[in-house]
């Protein structure tokens, strides 16, 4: 679950050019080693060379995406549109239509639009659902959106929105808060909702709370690699209390979580093989922490509720 395609007319130059500036400071490059050797290879991240990175990894099925960047103010409007974007998305999954599916990338200040683009997506394209980066500038509880999400019922297709922190200038965090998707499924009970990034370190015991008491809401693990690395212990010990967590309404805490990468993003801190290999050993490197972990419960993190989740075969 949650993989990224790329293409150089997806986002802006501005967005480009602020990207840069980013990387530049993290990776301690100048900007214009970046932009020459950087953003070319985020480019470069297309179907094929995800389909390679898979096969290394061993992963049989992944859900992809595009983001929809373009109504930031600070950032503006891709060269291509957003219905242009997606479809792009489609003609690349198309190709191996057992393997790779995708997701509807879509601001829903688009209005009108954005139902019109859903719908097409899910009845032309056969996309499996609804991509949202609120970070961009809006709360995901806007009632502007309801005619959205009733579309999304209707389709039987869940929302996906992203919950954690963002470092990219000018996205803001506070939009990713989980407890905005609280509302929409409070408002929406048969709205299949789908946090992107378990909340990461900020939210993640939000997160659990609202999978507490919401049975139409749903998490994945995506960005987590980052406290895989830096702090297993605390990964360990929190996952083992997350499926162990009582739901006060609904399936258990343990049916509702997924495995993802987020790739190509996170490459330079655990790449897909690495991160798909230490999820399958955690029964065994909790042991060491007098932590018990059924296989059958990594497994099913891995596979089985996400294929339940997107209805794939």
């Amino acid at each position: 679950m949650h993989g990224h395609l790329f293409h150089k007319n997806h986002a802006s130059d501005k967005f480009y050019e602020i990207y840069a500036k980013l990387i530049a400071k993290q990776m301690n490059l100048s900007i214009e080693q970046v932009r020459e050797r950087v953003i070319p290879m985020l480019w470069a991240c297309d179907i094929n060379a995800h389909v390679e990175a898979m096969d290394e990894a061993g992963i049989d099925k992944a859900v992809v995406m595009a983001v929809d960047w373009g109504m930031n103010e600070d950032v503006g409007e891709a060269p291509w549109s957003i219905e242009e974007i997606n479809k792009q998305v489609y003609e690349q999954v198309k190709e191996y239509p057992d393997k790779i599916h995708a997701l509807c990338a879509v601001d829903p200040r688009r209005g009108e639009k954005a139902i019109q683009l859903v719908e097409k997506a899910v009845q032309e394209w056969d996309m499996k659902g609804v991509k949202f980066h609120p970070t961009a500038g809006y709360y995901p509880d806007d009632p502007a959106f309801y005619p959205l999400y009733e579309k999304c019922v209707e389709l039987d297709i869940p929302l996906c929105s992203h919950t954690a922190a963002t470092i990219n200038a000018p996205f803001m965090s506070k939009f990713a808060n989980p407890i905005y998707l609280d509302t929409v499924a409070a408002k929406f009970p048969d709205l299949k909702i789908l946090m992107i990034h378990f909340g990461s370190l900020s939210y993640t015991m939000n997160c659990v709370e609202i999978m507490a008491c919401r049975p139409n809401v749903h998490t994945e693990f995506s960005g987590y690699q980052a406290h895989a690395t830096t702090m297993p212990d605390y990964f360990l010990k929190t996952l083992r209390y997350i499926l162990d967590a009582p739901t006060l309404i609904g399936p258990p805490i343990r049916e509702k979580l997924m495995f993802g990468t987020d790739w190509p993003y996170l490459e330079t801190i655990m790449d897909q093989k690495t991160w798909v290999e230490w999820f399958n050993n955690i029964p065994q490197l909790a042991e060491t922490l007098n932590i018990k972990f059924k296989q059958r419960e990594i497994k099913y993190i891995l596979a089985k509720n996400a294929e339940k989740f997107f209805n794939l075969k």
